[in-house]
C-alpha cells in the first residue's frame, strides 16, 4: 500500500484551486507513519482527525514527543509532577487515534533548539525505519518550539535524496498550505482525543481554539464543516527552505 490519498469530488470555491493550488482530500491511507510533536497534545491538536483515519486504514503510527510540557500551566513555571500527567494524557488520546508507539524525549519546555543530537536521532529514525508519511509542525507556526522541531526535521533531511511524503500542520494560525483533508466523520475521535488533554484544558480551551481553526479551513474552501489544513512539501524542497532560513537568520545577526 505504501502511501495513497484521494481526492474529494466536491467542488471548490473562490480561489482555492486555481490561485492557492490546494487538493482537497478525503482519503489518506499509508503503512509506516512519523508524527513529530513538539508537545505532548500537538499530535492532537495538528493531525488528530487524520491520524485517526490512518490507523482506521491500518497504518503503524509512532509518535516523538520533544518537550516535557512542564510548563503547561498558568503560571507558566516548571512543574515537575506534570511531566508525567501529560505523557499519561498523551497515550490515552493516542489510544483514541490508534497511536502505536510513543517516545518522549523530554526537552526543556518552551525552549527547544536546534540539537545535534536529536538531529541525529530524527535523522536515523527516518533511514532505519522506511516510513511512507511524517507529519511534522508547520515551518510557518510561530510558536518557537515548533519551530525549532520544524527546523530540525529540515536538518535531518540534509543529503536525504530518497523520496518520503512530508505533511506539515498547523496549529497556531494559518500559513502556507496546499492540502485540506477533511474530518467531519473524524470530528468526535478528535474532540475525545483532545479530551484526554485534561491538564491543558484547564489552561485554555486549546480544543475550542484548534476547531474553530479547523471549521474555518473547511468553510474557506466550501467543501464540509472541519479540515485540517497541511503543508505537503519533499525533502529537497524542505531542506532548501532551511537553508534559506538559516542564511536569513544570520545575516541579522
Amino acid at each position: 500500500m505504501a502511501f495513497y490519498q484521494k481526492e474529494t469530488e466536491k467542488k471548490l470555491i473562490g480561489i482555492v484551486p486555481e490561485v492557492l493550488k490546494t487538493r482537497v482530500i478525503s482519503q489518506v491511507r499509508a503503512d509506516r507513519v512519523l508524527v513529530l510533536s513538539p508537545h505532548p497534545d500537538d499530535d492532537a491538536l495538528g493531525c488528530g482527525g487524520i491520524l485517526k483515519m490512518l490507523s482506521d486504514n491500518g497504518a503503524k503510527i509512532k509518535v516523538i514527543y520533544f518537550s516535557d510540557g512542564s510548563q503547561g500551566n498558568r503560571e507558566n513555571k516548571s512543574d515537575v509532577e506534570l511531566v508525567e500527567v501529560r505523557e499519561n494524557e498523551a497515550r490515552e488520546a493516542g489510544k483514541i487515534l490508534g497511536v502505536g508507539e510513543e517516545k518522549f524525549l523530554r526537552l526543556p519546555d518552551t525552549r527547544l533548539t536546534s540539537d545535534s543530537e536529536i538531529v541525529t536521532q530524527i535523522r536515523r529514525e527516518i533511514e532505519f525505519e522506511k516510513y511512507d508519511l511524517i507529519l511534522a509542525p508547520s515551518f510557518d507556526d510561530p510558536h518557537p518550539d515548533h519551530h525549532a522541531v520544524a527546523v530540525m526535521l529540515g536538518m535531518a533531511l540534509r543529503n536525504f535524496d530518497q523520496h518520503i511524503n512530508i505533511w506539515l500542520y498547523e496549529i497556531w494560525g494559518t500559513g502556507r498550505i496546499n492540502r485540506l483533508f477533511l474530518i467531519d466523520k473524524l470530528i468526535d475521535d478528535k474532540i475525545e482525543a483532545l479530551r484526554q488533554h485534561k491538564s491543558q484544558m484547564k489552561v485554555k480551551r486549546y480544543d475550542e481554539a484548534v476547531m474553530a481553526l479547523n471549521h474555518f479551513r473547511a468553510l474557506s474552501a466550501g467543501v464540509g464543516e472541519y479540515a485540517e489544513a497541511f503543508w505537503v512539501i519533499g525533502p529537497r524542497e524542505y531542506r532548501k527552505l532551511v537553508e534559506v532560513f538559516g542564511r536569513h537568520h544570520q545575516s541579522r545577526n
